[in-house]
């Protein structure tokens, strides 16, 4: 199946730098528990033990996007 020329840069989607790793890590844990949506956003900002960029902004919202997609299997 074709992927539309959007979506093929959520397929390889995976954390660069520390940040988006802790980024993917509580994204991951709410996609287990089956409460990640796509409005999560403010909600994960405030588990972070950082100040996010607008680089880890980016990132996050691609990778809640690229989570709902492609769900952890249990």
């Amino acid at each position: 199946m074709a992927h539309p020329v959007w979506a093929i840069r959520y397929l390889f989607l995976e954390p660069s730098d520390d940040h988006e790793l802790e980024i993917a890590r509580e994204v991951d844990r709410l996609a287990r528990r089956n409460q990640l949506f796509s409005d999560a956003v403010p909600e994960l900002r405030a588990l972070l033990d950082f100040k996010i960029s607008s680089t880890d902004y980016d990132f996050l919202k691609r990778y809640i996007y690229w989570r709902i997609e492609n769900p952890v299997v249990k």
